[in-house]
């Protein structure tokens, strides 16, 4: 669903969303898609596509603002984006404590972390709330969000609406 422009900061919330697996939406982003079947697909109406449209829209504002506020910490932490994903990929392998950093830049990054896994339990109430708000229900959203994954007519269809 990623329709945003690739900022680094982009890079900061994909690997925090791995870490504290932000809302179910995040979570239907990054799951291996399994096939969808083709009546399910055919199930979804324009306003179906509409609903998903404006939640989707609202999530993006939400992850903009969510990615703000991370690098917000990490600039008061003092680590910079790129060392920040460097420990980020050692810790999701279980080897922060062999990767190349400073033990400031260690501490500094476990801070940044923990600060932003305090931050979730309200992305992920935001980002349930964006998706409720015209009454689609979190698990519509994800059937809709993994038929645009698989089907290119879903695909078409949402990118039309979406003016892309």
């Amino acid at each position: 669903m990623n329709f945003l422009h690739k900022l680094k900061a982009t890079a900061v919330a994909g690997l925090v969303v791995g870490f504290v697996s932000i809302g179910g939406s995040a979570v239907a982003q990054q799951a291996t898609p399994q096939k969808a079947p083709q009546q399910q697909t055919q199930a979804i109406s324009d306003q179906d596509i509409k609903l998903f449209v404006d939640a989707s829209t609202r999530l993006m504002e939400l992850q903009q603002e969510s990615e703000k506020a991370m690098l917000v910490i990490l600039e008061e932490e003092k680590l910079s984006v790129d060392k920040f994903n460097t420990l980020a990929q050692a810790h999701q392998q279980q080897k922060l404590a062999e990767a190349e950093g400073t033990a400031e830049e260690k501490a500094a990054f476990n801070k940044a972390i923990g600060r932003m896994m305090e931050m979730q339990p309200d992305i992920e109430k935001n980002m349930e709330a964006a998706i409720q708000k015209d009454g689609m229900s979190v698990e519509r959203y994800e059937q809709i969000m993994l038929a645009y994954q698989q089907d290119p007519a879903v695909q078409a269809k949402i990118q039309k609406m979406m003016g892309l």
